[in-house]
């Protein structure tokens, strides 16, 4: 009795799983679809165009506000993209979180604006050269997340949690400039269907 109770665990097990990988990939293949005709239509827009007049509440508000929703991120819910109270040096202008009713499940990505130019940015190297403390930064009195994303408005720098004090390394470029499919396909991982769906998910309350 034991046994067959230990098989059919097994067997929900897997098929769990099964059913995870296989929506995983199907959100996947969906969101690369509209993400790029999205992100182009942001890339084309006024905000874009005049990017160099902008202030940087007008690029906060015009640019990096809706590319997070164009990743599928509730802006407009505080409680799911979490804005801070006071822009400061060291804590994160926004948070994205994943709620299970009134549950905290996760926090994804902590996202910092950062006055950086491309000069910044070593792509050979995947290595981010800019004035600013990603120790502190990432320090965990301030960060609880997957990934921290330090941008300048067009320019989109990922960086994992699992990063090693000190390195400069970055895991993932967007540029809204100028963007491949190849590029489209790396967003597509941060979108927030890819990084909130998770195993439990697959089961209904």
């Amino acid at each position: 009795m034991i046994l067959v109770a230990f098989i059919l665990f097994l067997l929900v097990v897997f098929f769990s799983y099964f059913v995870y990988f296989f929506c995983k990939k199907v959100i996947y293949k969906l969101n690369k679809r509209v993400l790029a005709r999205n992100l182009a239509v942001l890339r084309n827009g006024s905000a874009m165009m005049r990017f160099d007049e902008l202030s940087e509440d007008e690029k906060r508000q015009n640019i990096i506000v809706k590319f997070f929703l164009i990743l599928g991120y509730n802006t407009f819910d505080s409680r799911e993209f979490k804005k801070a109270a006071r822009f400061n040096q060291i804590s994160a202008d926004y948070v994205t979180k994943k709620w299970n009713k009134s549950r905290l499940c996760k926090r994804s990505l902590y996202i910092k604006y950062f006055d950086f130019t491309e000069l910044s940015i070593d792509s050979v190297r995947s290595e981010f050269n800019g004035v600013c403390n990603l120790d502190e930064l990432m320090d965990k009195k301030y960060f609880d997340g997957e990934y921290y994303v330090l941008t300048n408005g067009y320019i989109y720098l990922f960086f994992s949690s699992k990063r090693i004090n000190g390195s400069k390394k970055y895991d993932f470029c967007f540029n809204m400039k100028q963007f491949s499919k190849k590029d489209i396909a790396e967003l597509a991982k941060f979108t927030k269907q890819c990084m909130f769906f998770e195993v439990a998910d697959v089961f209904v309350d």
